[in-house]
């Protein structure tokens, strides 16, 4: 499979969405909520591991025109899968 980047954002890179981070049902899960826009939102249970400082840990997928494809991780209210501009990829791209 070969690598598609744009800028400094590349497929396989982890990005770190900041989120609203509570206890779940479990000791070693959390549940998470993010607004990716007013009225679009996802939420969803990850596992303790998945979550760093209130962020969750996603993976860019696919990169395409000005987007990149993240996959979130998890048992979430819809599709893994969110599309976000590359400017959100870069500026949460984990260091």
């Amino acid at each position: 499979m070969r690598h598609k980047t744009r800028g400094e954002v590349k497929v396989g890179q982890v990005v770190l969405i900041p989120a609203k981070v509570k206890s779940g049902m479990f000791p070693t899960e959390r549940y998470f909520y993010w607004e990716i826009a007013p009225g679009n939102n996802i939420s969803g249970y990850v596992v303790s591991d998945q979550i760093q400082n209130d962020r969750v840990r996603a993976v860019i997928v696919d990169v395409a025109g000005d987007k990149a494809l993240l996959a979130l991780p998890g048992e979430l209210t819809r599709n893994n899968l969110v599309r976000v501009p590359i400017s959100f990829a870069r500026e949460h791209a984990a260091r």
